[in-house]
């Protein structure tokens, strides 16, 4: 072992607490605490987790966890002052994803420019004929007024009133809902509403750092691990117990959806 596993197998020892009770009180698998105990740190997931992993543990054996993540850093190689690993859970496929996001969104752009063109075009056709079919229409009706032959014209002359207007309508406002993320540990978060505005921009929150709440009509989030409890509409939703990455999406009925990993946001 070295520093890393030796600072917290002591420190184990010492609170007479095996790795169930460690994993019980924080939510790490006792494979993945033993891995770290023995610096097995390819038996790890990716390397945000193991730093998550070992901060948590850390913390719950009331040890300072800076000095142990900045020696897994030194270690693996990782973070700024490394070859580096990815700075979030999904950073291996996120470069492909943004690319491919951004190739579709020009393509979207070309799209709606000439759909507003087109558009604009049968907007002035409609005008004319419009236009066009009035004019010939008021004529007609004034000649038949002359006549006096007119259906209308003689419930006129008996006080009958017409067909009544149409009553405006006013349009309904679209619907919203209400996110809220409350951490129960420390968790990368990306949450982007129905716009595509990041709205928690890839942030790795504490426990009980809560965010929102965000109002739009639908969102979509990802998450590094199930530590977390989200509220839509103020009501918490049950979310899966898990220390792997999950998604989910908020539709404009408030409903739920698990997102699978290909149709996560990355807010990159």
């Amino acid at each position: 072992m070295g520093v890393i596993g030796d600072t917290l197998s002591e420190a184990r020892t010492r609170r007479a607490v095996d790795l169930e009770k460690v994993h019980a009180a924080t939510g790490i698998r006792p494979r993945y605490l033993e891995a770290i105990e023995q610096e097995d740190w390819d038996a790890l997931p990716e390397e945000f987790y193991a730093r998550a992993f070992i901060r948590k543990y850390a913390q719950f054996l009331g040890v300072d966890p800076d000095p142990l993540v900045d020696e897994y850093k030194r270690q693996t190689g990782s973070g700024p002052s490394g070859t580096g690993g990815p700075t979030s859970p999904f950073a291996r496929t996120g470069s492909r994803r943004a690319e491919a996001l951004r190739r579709r969104r020009k393509r979207q752009g070309v799209y709606t420019w000439v759909g507003a063109v087109v558009l604009l075009a049968a907007i002035v056709v409609a005008v004319v004929l419009l236009s066009s079919g009035s004019d010939e229409g008021g004529g007609a009706k004034q000649s038949k007024g002359a006549t006096g032959n007119s259906p209308n014209a003689s419930q006129k002359k008996k006080g009958q009133k017409g067909n009544p207007p149409a009553q405006h309508q006013s349009k309904a406002k679209p619907k919203t809902v209400k996110l809220e993320i409350e951490p129960t540990a420390e968790v990368w978060t990306c949450v982007v509403d129905a716009k595509g505005k990041a709205l928690v921009d890839g942030a790795t929150l504490a426990a009980g750092e809560s965010v929102g709440p965000f109002t739009s009509r639908s969102f979509t989030a990802a998450f590094g691990n199930g530590a977390v409890h989200v509220l839509v509409d103020g009501k918490r939703l049950k979310t899966p117990e898990t220390s792997s990455p999950m998604g989910l999406s908020v539709d404009t009925q408030g409903k739920v959806h698990e997102l699978p990993e290909g149709k996560r946001p990355t807010c990159e």
